[in-house]
């Protein structure tokens, strides 16, 4: 059984790891589009999200077939955390998208060297704080979870060890 604990360090992880990828898309647009810097800061920053969610996701996926041959249908409260998630990523994409050009003008104006570097640190900060609510809640439901399938499951070995 993972534990709270466990499930909230790995909430953490995803969370800095998704706002970096971010932050570091954002900055990237210093350089000219489709420069080799940008076009490998974009992989690089899509291969971490890929990375994490993987590592997140593939274990218990092939713990679930190896035990029971089949995969079931994502819980609920994964469903709606995603859901939940993916609405508020979205959202701050679109803030982000709004406020780019006139940030950008001010920093520029003000003589602020890489302005797209405050940016993405900006935007780092800012999917790092509405993704986290999400993530630390769903950690607490997927701990919850697991200890319900642990006890379910205590409970039928108690079973059959008392009926024979």
């Amino acid at each position: 059984m993972t534990t709270l604990r466990a499930h909230r360090v790995r909430a953490l992880a995803s969370i800095v790891a998704e706002g970096a990828a971010v932050g570091a898309v954002l900055a990237s647009r210093e350089a000219p589009p489709r420069s080799r810097r940008r076009v490998l800061t974009a992989t690089a920053a899509g291969a971490v999200i890929a990375a994490d969610q993987t590592a997140l996701e593939l274990p218990a996926v092939l713990r679930e077939a190896r035990t029971t041959g089949t995969v079931g249908p994502v819980p609920a409260h994964e469903r709606g955390a995603l859901v939940e998630a993916g609405t508020r990523a979205l959202l701050l994409g679109v803030l982000l998208q709004v406020v780019d050009r006139p940030a950008l003008e001010r920093l520029t104006r003000r003589g602020i060297p890489h302005p797209h570097r405050w940016l993405g640190a900006a935007a780092a900060v800012a999917h790092t704080a509405v993704l986290a609510p999400v993530y630390w809640r769903l950690a607490a439901e997927r701990a919850r979870a697991d200890a319900e399938r642990e006890a379910a499951i205590e409970a039928e070995l108690q079973e059959m060890a008392a009926g024979g």
